[in-house]
């Protein structure tokens, strides 16, 4: 049987590969289980030492906008980066927890319909992580290209963070731009791969409640029927009631209610709790973002169309505006299919079924009348109206700038 676990085996694979989490699952070998942590301590070091060059930097420029922004656009994005890496591994309790729930039997597909949705979405989440992946390599090398060409013209080139030592030479022009290249591909790297996870945590969600509106909707079919999906037609009345003419069945079917009913109560707990353990870092995301892109489009604005640092910005601007807006599409995913449930159940062939069992559909359905909303610290929505607003404030961000 398919595995719920397949679609986030590439995104804990990545993030044990820049030790921003535990290998999962747990190696076998002790000695691989100790070299990792050592590796994790020394990537927390390199994270926090660079974050704190740009504080610094920041502090040194206070005095001079354009020097701020050009740090704070890359502070800001590692500081958020930060946030949910601390998310990630100060609650790892939890986060066991919900791996536990993705491999357990009420999640685990039970038909061909399940498996086949779940492997889409294995398919989908992969392509996602390997784009961001992408974008990333492409950004890191174009951060490292435009110091080093502006350089070579003999312009006055100003590297982000504070370096302890002369910058103007070539030697240590180089060493710092080889430390300020690697580690904001690496940060880069951790952050997009982090935000792919959560995201794959919510359209998990969307998955789940796909398959739970499938087995409502064949909730009565026969013991011999495929659970497909429905074809749309709404189901006729039949001489007698199917839960009461075959009293097996009658049981059988109290089981497949009491099995979707259980799969919905984990399907809400699922998605509160995955709210819960990144809510902190989701309300940095949001707040940060708007500053973000409002500072980057500041920088291009002032950048001439030719040059390589305009290509550079224009590229993460891109993915930092589809960086938040996966997470505001797949938070309307769930929502949407969470307000189908009703009709869902209403496909089913209730109408051959008892006025008892049709009651007990009924209090499914009083539940059913609350969408499944994912929400960032339980009160911003994530969808699609927010990622508009988010957008909106840093336009609005960007004209005080522009005043300024």
């Amino acid at each position: 049987m398919y595995s719920t676990f397949q679609a986030f085996r590439p995104h804990f694979d990545a993030l044990s590969y820049v030790a921003y989490f535990k290998i999962v699952p747990r190696p076998a070998s002790e000695i691989k289980h100790s070299l990792h942590n050592a590796y994790r301590a020394v990537v927390w070091v390199l994270v926090i030492t660079y974050n704190l060059q740009h504080v610094i930097r920041v502090v040194q420029a206070r005095h001079s906008t354009e020097q701020i922004v050009n740090t704070l656009f890359v502070l800001l994005t590692t500081l958020n980066t930060l946030g949910k890496q601390i998310a990630f591994n100060a609650r790892v309790d939890r986060m066991d927890r919900l791996i536990a729930t993705l491999e357990g039997p009420l999640f685990a597909p039970r038909s061909s319909y399940d498996e086949g949705v779940m492997k889409r979405n294995a398919v989908e989440m992969s392509r996602l992580l390997q784009l961001y992946h992408a974008a990333i390599y492409v950004c890191g090398i174009m951060f490292a290209v435009f110091p080093l060409v502006n350089k070579l013209l003999g312009e006055d080139e100003q590297l982000t963070g504070y370096f302890p030592f002369d910058t103007n030479g070539w030697l240590g022009f180089g060493i710092a731009l080889a430390f300020n290249s690697i580690l904001i591909t690496f940060q880069g790297y951790g952050n997009v791969t982090l935000d792919c996870t959560i995201v794959a945590f919510f359209a998990q969600a969307k998955i789940q409640l796909q398959m739970l509106r499938n087995n409502l909707e064949h909730l009565a079919d026969p013991i011999n029927a495929q659970l497909v999906p429905a074809d749309g037609q709404i189901c006729v009345p039949t001489k007698g009631f199917k839960d009461i003419d075959d009293p097996a069945f009658g049981i059988l079917l109290k089981k497949r209610l009491a099995r979707c009913v259980e799969h919905y109560k984990l399907i809400i707990w699922y998605t509160k709790e995955v709210e819960s353990v990144f809510g902190e870092a989701m309300v940095v995301q949001f707040f940060v973002m708007a500053w973000v892109i409002c500072m980057t489009v500041y920088k291009i604005a002032g950048l001439s169309l030719l040059s390589a640092e305009f290509v550079s910005m224009l590229m993460y601007l891109g993915c930092m505006l589809a960086q938040l807006f996966i997470y505001c599409f797949y938070g309307t995913q769930v929502k949407y299919e969470s307000e189908f449930i009703n009709t869902s159940v209403y496909r089913s062939d209730w109408l051959s079924l008892s006025p008892h069992f049709r009651v007990m559909l009924l209090v499914l359905m009083a539940r059913g009348t609350r969408a499944v909303a994912p929400r960032t610290a339980y009160i911003i929505p994530m969808s699609l109206e927010t990622y508009i607003a988010v957008l909106r404030s840093s336009y609005t961000l960007f004209t005080f700038l522009e005043r300024k």
